[in-house]
């Protein structure tokens, strides 16, 4: 389970890492792009604005992009994460049902299940008793009239 736990911290960082070289590059191309479009500019007004606009144009392609793939990353981890979390409550809360079992026993407590167990048994003798005085009362009375 810690193992578990690691491996999507570890893939969780490596994404982060990713994601931060991803926005170092952005960052480097938007510089580079600033600076063709200084040039651009120079050369004329008319060129630089066609420039600029395709420029516009393709970063909020990649902006979009970019952000839906980090989005659907990031609710993959959440997702593993969550079943991780649940497969984890789970063994635990078995493991601790199973050592305080043991330690009721080594104490000689009765568990639950042990009462229950024995009140059932309590009730089926309490009918059957109750059965033979029936029966013991009727005889005394076939016996008092005879």
């Amino acid at each position: 389970m810690v193992e578990q736990v690691q491996n999507v911290q570890e893939k969780t960082t490596d994404l982060v890492t990713k994601v931060a070289g991803l926005t170092h590059k952005t960052f480097l191309l938007s510089l580079g792009a600033l600076d063709l479009t200084q040039e651009y500019v120079m050369k004329g007004w008319e060129t630089g604005n066609e420039f600029a606009g395709k420029l516009v144009e393709r970063g909020e392609k990649v902006y979009t992009e970019g952000r839906e793939q980090v989005t659907k990353q990031v609710e993959k981890r959440q997702e593993q994460a969550v079943d991780l979390s649940k497969d984890v409550s789970k063994k635990t809360e078995e493991t601790f049902v199973q050592y305080s079992d043991a330690v009721l026993t080594r104490a000689n407590i009765p568990t639950r299940t042990d009462i229950q167990d024995l009140s059932k048994q309590i009730n089926s003798l309490s009918r059957k008793v109750d059965k033979v005085r029936k029966e013991q009362q009727e005889v005394v009375a076939v016996a008092a009239e005879a």
